[in-house]
């Protein structure tokens, strides 16, 4: 079997709902309260909840669904020239801890970089996320900075740390560097 990435389905987005409506579920770090999924229900049914400038796709191993990866339009400047992709995965927590965050990532930002004409993709976290900083590391990205209470997230304002990869690093980069075969 193998992990692969396909189009959300909606028994897919039905599953993250019920999967992802508690902190347990959500995970420390993306638990914001209860998130209504309708918008996710609506740009499924309008466009499949691709080609926009949120995206979903779901993750898979084999044929057991593991989680989703996100991806996020963002610019520095102008859209027009400035565009780029901010990248966000969600494991169901039955799931965590095999590897399957890393493995969706990087299939993730390979998608991107093959399909989309943009030459950088972001990513931000907890300073505490210690997984998601070792999926990071991994994968080549570099840190930016920190953004300062960034976060609204359990009662409390929380820096977020700022990551990028650009296509040349990619492109450039040896499977083992982006953390293949873990």
């Amino acid at each position: 079997m193998h992990l692969h990435l396909k189009p959300v389905a909606m028994k897919d987005i039905d599953t993250f709902e019920l999967a992802f409506s508690n902190r347990e579920g959500a995970s420390t770090y993306q638990w914001f309260g209860l998130t209504n999924y309708n918008s996710l229900r609506n740009a499924y049914t309008q466009r499949g909840a691709l080609g926009g400038d949120e995206n979903t796709l779901s993750i898979y191993y084999g044929s057991e669904l593991v989680g989703r990866v996100d991806w996020f339009a963002k610019a520095w400047g102008r859209a027009s020239t400035s565009k780029c992709w901010e990248i966000a995965v969600g494991i169901l927590p039955t799931y965590r801890g095999r590897g399957f965050g890393i493995s969706a990532q990087r299939l993730l930002v390979d998608y991107i970089f093959t399909h989309y004409p943009v030459h950088r993709v972001q990513v931000t976290t907890d300073p505490e996320n210690k997984a998601e900083l070792a999926c990071i590391h991994k994968l080549g990205f570099t840190l930016e900075g920190r953004v300062r209470q960034g976060q609204w997230r359990e009662g409390a304002w929380h820096d977020q740390l700022l990551f990028s990869l650009l296509r040349n690093e990619w492109e450039l980069a040896s499977p083992h560097e982006l953390g293949e075969g873990e």
